[in-house]
C-alpha cells in the first residue's frame, strides 16, 4: 500500500481485516458449494458497526471516507466475495437516505442502519423478464402512478435484486407517471414488511453464490413520507451522490478477489515439497506472480486514488470512479486465470480455492456495471459530441 493511513482508517481496516479471517472466511467454502446466503457473515458486520460505515456520526454512524469504505470492502472480499457483494450492495443502497435523509427518515431508516437492524440493498435494473432476455438492464423504467399520498406499484419487476430474500429495506429508482420528462426517474425505499414482493426464480450463479440475487415483482402502496428527495430528481441525485461509491466498491470489490486469490498463491508458491522444490522456482512461475503482483498494485493505486481524490472533492466527472472498477474487475480475471493455469491439476480438481476465486471474479465483467457498458460512458465523457 503506498498510501499511508490515518489511525480511524487503519483501525477499520484491522477490524475488517480480523472479522473477515475469523468469520467469513472458515463459512466462504459452504456458501459457494450450497448457496447458501451468508447470514452469519452479514450478522457479524452489523453487530461490529460496518452496516452504519457511511453513515453521518451525528445520527450514530462512523461517517467514513471513500477511501476507507474500499479498503474495507476490498478485505471482506479476499476472504468471501458473496459476503462482500452483500455488504457493498447495502452499502450503496443506503447512501443516498444517509445523505439527504429528511428528519422523519433519519429516524425510520438511517437510525436502524447504524444500529445493524436494518439491512438495504438495491432493487436494481428493468429487463423484459423473458427467457434470454435477462442479460442487460434496459436502461429505461416502468411507469407508476401517483396519488395524494403517495405511489402505487403494481407487479412491478426488477431484475437484479443481492439479498432479495433478506433485505429488510429496498432502494428503488421508477418513472412517477407515463408524461414524466425524458429520463427523470424517483427515488424511493421501500419497506419489505409493508409491501407484497414475490422472488422471480432462484439463484444459481456461477459464481458469487452466496448473494442471493433474484428478479422481484413488488406490489403494494409507498408512502410519500419513502420518497428521497424530489419527484423526478432521484437520476440527478444518483449520480451525484451514489456514483462514487457503487463504482468503487465494484471495484473494491474485485479488486479483492483477485487479491485474495494471489495471497493464497503466494504461500502455496513458495511450499517447500519433500523433494525441496517449490512452485515459484520455475522461472515462469517467477515471471507471471511477479506481473501479476504488479497488476494488482497498478488497479489498487487506482482505486486508492480514485478515492481520495473524492474525499477532497477533486472529482468533476466520474471518469476515475468507472476506470478503478474496468481496471479492478478485469485485473481479478488475469489474475485468477493465470493463478488456475499455474496451480494445475490441483486447481482444477478444487484442492485448492483458486477456482472458487476464478468464478466469482468473473463476475465483474458482467455485473453492477457491466464493462461493456462501462467503456462507452468513459469515451462518452472523455469525448463528447460537439453542441
Amino acid at each position: 500500500m503506498l498510501i499511508e493511513l490515518s489511525a480511524d482508517q487503519q483501525a477499520w481496516v484491522t477490524l475488517a481485516r480480523d472479522l473477515a479471517t475469523e468469520v467469513l472466511a472458515p463459512r466462504a467454502a459452504e456458501v459457494d458449494k450450497t448457496t447458501q446466503y451468508p447470514r452469519e457473515s452479514m450478522d457479524a458486520l452489523a453487530a461490529a458497526g460496518f452496516y452504519g460505515l457511511r453513515a453521518l456520526k451525528k445520527h450514530g454512524g462512523a461517517e467514513a471516507d471513500l477511501l476507507t469504505t474500499v479498503l474495507v470492502v476490498e478485505e471482506l472480499a479476499k476472504k468471501c466475495p458473496s459476503t462482500a457483494m452483500c455488504f457493498k450492495m447495502h452499502i450503496e443502497a443506503a447512501e443516498m437516505v444517509c445523505r439527504i435523509a429528511n428528519p422523519d427518515q433519519v429516524e425510520r431508516f438511517v437510525k436502524p442502519i447504524t444500529e445493524g437492524k436494518a439491512l438495504f440493498t438495491v432493487a436494481g435494473g428493468e429487463t423484459s423478464g423473458q427467457t434470454g432476455k435477462d442479460w442487460q438492464p434496459s436502461g429505461a423504467f416502468t411507469a407508476i402512478k401517483a396519488d395524494a399520498q403517495g405511489y402505487q406499484l403494481d407487479h412491478i419487476r426488477k431484475s437484479y435484486v443481492t439479498s432479495a430474500a433478506e433485505a429488510s429495506h429496498f432502494f428503488f429508482m421508477c418513472k412517477v407517471g407515463e408524461d414524466a420528462p425524458r429520463g427523470a426517474t424517483t427515488a424511493m425505499i421501500i419497506e419489505r414488511d409493508k409491501i407484497e414482493w414475490q422472488a422471480d426464480g432462484e439463484w444459481n450463479g456461477l459464481g458469487m453464490r452466496g448473494n442471493g440475487s433474484t428478479p422481484v415483482q413488488f406490489t403494494g402502496h409507498v408512502p410519500n413520507a419513502n420518497r428521497l428527495g424530489d419527484e423526478h430528481e432521484g437520476g440527478k441525485n444518483m449520480g451525484l451522490i451514489m456514483m462514487p461509491v457503487v463504482a468503487l466498491t465494484y471495484a473494491a470489490a474485485y479488486l479483492g478477489i483477485g487479491a485474495g486469490a494471489y495471497e493464497i498463491a503466494c504461500e502455496e508458491a513458495t511450499r517447500q515439497y519433500p523433494s525441496g522444490a517449490r512452485r515459484i522456482d520455475n522461472p515462469i512461475n517467477k515471471r507471471r506472480m511477479a506481473e501479476l503482483g504488479a497488476r494488482l498494485e497498478a488497479a489498487r493505486s487506482l482505486l486508492h486514488l480514485a478515492a481520495k481524490a473524492g474525499d477532497a472533492g477533486q472529482v468533476t466527472k466520474p471518469i476515475p470512479y468507472i476506470q478503478a472498477k474496468v481496471m479492478a474487475s478485469e485485473a481479478a480475471v488475469a489474475v485468477t486465470t493465470e493463478l488456475m493455469t499455474m496451480f494445475g491439476g490441483t486447481a482444477f480438481a478444487g484442492r485448492l480455492p483458486f477456482e472458487r476465486f476464478f468464478r466469482d471474479a468473473r463476475a465483474g465483467m458482467v455485473m453492477g456495471l457491466a464493462n461493456d457498458e462501462a467503456y462507452p460512458m468513459l469515451a462518452g465523457m472523455q469525448f463528447p459530441k460537439p453542441r
